[in-house]
């Protein structure tokens, strides 16, 4: 089996249009759900272009809302009690949608990863710099970096 490696696409503009796109036909379906987009594409960062987007409900209602969704977005490649993932290819980028409760998800976390890199230059700069010198190295070794980089650098600064 040959390894998975980093490979770094500049970013495209073209990925937020494709993400709104998404989002208004999610909304569509679940108006009342809050959708988030994050991640490398929604922070206009070079990275895999893929669109990662979070689906917030309450623990007891994935079911129902998994039920709604599959009809737009097709089967689901994973569905437990916690959680509903899709992942898929649209418009040439690849889909990453996780339907969850974030009392109980990395939700929560990601939100303030993503907040700090968006509302700090600096920090969304050295982020930028790390995925720049992961170009080409396997892919576990820059998600270590990365979750490296958002521990130190990002999470152990909050109250």
């Amino acid at each position: 089996m040959t390894e998975k490696i980093f490979k770094l696409e500049p970013w495209a503009p073209e990925v937020k249009n494709v993400a709104e796109n998404l989002i208004k036909t999610i909304k569509s379906v679940v108006p009342e759900l809050e959708v988030l987009f994050m991640g490398a594409a929604a922070l206009e960062l070079p990275g895999k272009n893929d669109i990662d987007l979070d689906i917030l409900c309450d623990h007891k209602d994935i079911e129902y809302y998994r039920e709604k969704l599959i009809p737009i977005l097709g089967m689901p490649k994973e569905i437990n009690n916690d959680l509903t993932a899709w992942n898929y290819e649209l418009n040439g980028f690849e889909i990453d949608l996780i339907l969850s409760d974030p009392k109980t998800s990395h939700v929560p976390i990601q939100q303030k990863v993503f907040e700090n890199l968006k509302n700090n230059n600096m920090l969304k700069e050295e982020y930028k710099k790390l995925k720049i010198e992961c170009d080409g190295v396997p892919y576990a070794e820059y998600e270590r970096r990365k979750i490296e980089f958002f521990e130190n650098k990002i999470l152990s600064n909050e109250d």
